[in-house]
């Protein structure tokens, strides 16, 4: 996974946060607090996926490092 592709991942979860963080502060009611959830568990979720992901691929070069 090269560096710029992880600095977007990465980027766009954390947008997602704060798109989340800017609906519940410019939106009223319950329609706001419905975008930040959602955007928010969007962002988060992504991230932590992203995060499994690497750890995969770690242990996958760990392994084949291993093999040889």
């Amino acid at each position: 996974m090269s560096r710029r592709w992880r600095i977007r991942a990465y980027g766009a979860c954390a947008a997602l946060v704060v798109i989340g963080a800017a609906c519940a502060l410019l939106v009223n009611g319950l329609t706001g607090q419905v975008l930040l959830i959602g955007f928010e568990m969007a962002g988060m979720g992504g991230a932590l996926i992203l995060v499994f992901f690497e750890v995969g691929v770690s242990e996958d070069q760990e392994r084949e490092r291993d093999k040889r």
